[in-house]
């Protein structure tokens, strides 16, 4: 049942949090492996749930720290993609993997700190 005496602000705050919670979940799914768990056991189930939402906020929080820090914004107006989070680890761990099978693991940290930032090589939101 619709309430129609509700103000039109709380209206679009409890839509704007529905769209954000949706965001969550297609995350954890996509991202945090929501759905490939094969427990049957209810505190089994319940665990993988929050360890896949735990992860999700973990990295959703340490993105938002570190880009936050960089950029001088506040967490609140960073742009965030899941999927950015995803590609950058990729990068990292690419690049390691490389430096490392040459010898040169030592230069990781120059990849990191270049005003290019090559390890945002196919990221959405740099």
């Amino acid at each position: 049942m619709t309430d129609t005496t509700m103000p039109a602000q709380e209206i679009r705050a409890l839509y704007s949090a529905r769209f954000q919670l949706e965001f969550v979940f297609r995350d954890a799914k996509q991202f945090a492996g929501l759905t490939t768990c094969q427990l049957r056991s209810t505190t089994g189930l319940e665990n993988h749930w929050n360890a896949a939402c735990f992860a999700l906020s973990l990295g959703r929080a340490e993105y938002l720290l570190e880009r936050s820090a960089r950029t001088g914004r506040p967490a609140g107006l960073v742009a965030f993609s899941y999927e950015d989070v995803k590609r950058r680890a990729f990068n990292r761990l690419f690049a390691s993997r490389i430096l490392a099978n040459l010898g040169l693991s030592r230069r990781f940290v120059e990849l990191e700190e270049d005003p290019s930032r090559p390890l945002d090589l196919g990221v959405k939101a740099a």
